[in-house]
């Protein structure tokens, strides 16, 4: 998703593995979005309230509010607007319903950046 011109894309990163989190954000600010990062999706959903992301990255396996639950809060929230991209080490098989988009850990990030580069539907 490209924002209008002008504009700073909003990438909230959700990962309950604070290295993968921490070092996510880092290299998406480095590519110049503006990011947000969460450790749990308690968290993720205060951060995005305030935050409105264009784009979030949702680990799927984490603790408590895993990433299913919070897609659909997500989604609920935002709707059509948030694009929600699952990103796990699980295989593809695993069910990506309220998902717009996969990618496998290590990520591939010529994959991300040309995720993040589609213009907006």
């Amino acid at each position: 998703m490209r924002c209008a011109e002008g504009s700073q894309q909003r990438v909230l990163v959700v990962d309950d593995d604070v290295d993968s989190a921490e070092s996510l954000a880092f290299c998406l600010q480095l590519e110049g979005r503006k990011v947000r990062y969460a450790t749990g999706g308690s968290e993720a959903i205060e951060l995005a309230e305030a935050f409105a992301p264009h784009v979030a990255l949702i680990d799927i396996f984490m603790p408590q509010l895993d990433g299913h639950a919070l897609a659909a809060a997500l989604r609920q929230r935002f709707g059509a607007d948030l694009v929600i991209v699952a990103v796990t080490g699980a295989l593809k098989s695993v069910a990506l319903d309220g998902f717009d988009a996969h990618l496998m850990k290590p990520i591939d990030f010529r994959q991300l950046d040309a995720l993040l580069a589609r213009p907006a539907a």
